[in-house]
């Protein structure tokens, strides 16, 4: 496993994560619902690929390098979390208080393994 992967992964699901708070900041002003199989569908099965790929490697990382304070449990609500906003930020009835609580965690976790794995 390439050490890399892990970080060239995260970096990519922190900009999929920029795109989804856009979506959601756009969604909120335009209140417009949009075409599940048009929209919602598409964005979140390209993310959906790149997470999974993701939770393989960060999890057989964390398992060789036992990082501190990283756990495969940490991973595993990352990866519920992301297909949770991925979805949601299509939609203007959206919770922001819970929409937001989920981005600051899944920052939380992908900052700290950018740290600990430069």
């Amino acid at each position: 496993m390439n050490s890399d992967e892990v970080i060239e992964l995260s970096q990519k699901i922190v900009v999929y994560l920029e795109k989804i708070e856009k979506i959601y900041e756009e969604t909120k002003k335009a209140q417009n619902t949009p075409d599940f199989f048009q929209q919602v569908k598409p964005f979140a099965d390209k993310i959906y690929y790149t997470l999974q790929d993701w939770e393989e490697k960060t999890t057989d990382w964390i398992k060789k390098e036992s990082p501190k304070y990283i756990h495969t449990q940490q991973i595993d609500s990352t990866v519920e979390n992301v297909k949770h906003v991925s979805v949601q930020c299509f939609y203007p009835d959206t919770r922001e208080k819970r929409f937001k609580g989920m981005i600051q965690s899944i920052r939380y976790v992908l900052n700290d393994i950018l740290t600990k794995k430069q």
